[in-house]
């Protein structure tokens, strides 16, 4: 991400290249709606989570466990009925350690319990 914002216009066609890759496809779709870029078509609901966890993964290894990380974390949770149901299945490396940073993160009992659950899924997974 943070390499992408140094990079202009001229990396329009390479970043249309990559919509396809699970990994990077949600990047470029950022870059590409940033930059005013048309026909930009719909993320995949796995790379909408796969973006997720890697976004809060480079946050928690920036700045810890911060207020503003908090309710990025509250929000998802609140916008996404069965957020842990999905985002423990996610191949990010970082996933269980995202997972239970939220359940550490989230004020709510319940659905820090759940967070912790969903981490000790993803490492069973892996």
């Amino acid at each position: 991400q943070q390499t992408l914002t140094l990079v202009g216009a001229e990396a329009e066609p390479a970043l249309r290249e990559v919509l396809d890759d699970p990994q990077l496809g949600g990047l470029a779709r950022v870059w590409l709606a940033e930059h005013g870029a048309a026909e930009i078509p719909e993320p995949t609901e796995s790379m909408i989570f796969w973006l997720t966890v890697d976004t809060i993964a480079a946050q928690l290894a920036a700045e810890g466990d911060t207020d503003e990380l908090r309710g990025l974390v509250e929000g998802l949770v609140g916008q996404h009925n069965g957020f842990f149901d999905a985002a423990w299945r996610v191949e990010h490396p970082a996933t269980a350690d995202v997972l239970e940073a939220m359940g550490r993160l989230h004020p709510d009992k319940k659905v820090a319990k759940e967070a912790r659950k969903a981490a000790f899924k993803a490492r069973s997974q892996a």
